[in-house]
């Protein structure tokens, strides 16, 4: 729902911004304007909010694993965990930060992208 919100919110200041006007005062398509001007940026205002979205995503599967008692590695952390197992602990939460970096550096990479156009 946030991120719905966040790219409806971009996506009326770039239509709203003078660029849109002038390409509107050129006679460009509305298509061409929607999909040339406004939406990448849109877009690029909403991408690290998306990346940071779906990394808490991922990194929230040790609740989802439990819950539902799935096996996997949030199950493994928290029996890691209940075992005082420190190896196995230190390596689920290093992939599960790693991903976490990931997502982020991917979002800030594609967003970096989007505003070079």
């Amino acid at each position: 729902m946030y991120l719905g919100r966040l790219v409806r919110a971009s996506f009326i200041d770039a239509m709203d911004s003078e660029y849109v006007q002038t390409a509107l005062l050129k006679g460009l398509s509305d298509r061409r304007i929607l999909f040339r001007h406004a939406l990448p940026n849109a877009i690029a205002a909403s991408l690290p909010a998306a990346g940071l979205v779906a990394a808490i995503t991922i990194t929230g599967v040790v609740v989802v694993e439990e819950v539902y008692s799935y096996p996997g590695l949030g199950t493994a952390v928290v029996s890691a965990v209940n075992a005082h197992d420190l190896p196995v602990m230190q390596a689920c939460i290093l992939v599960l930060a790693t991903t976490y970096y990931l997502f982020n550096l991917l979002a800030d990479v594609f967003a970096a992208m989007t505003r070079t156009r």
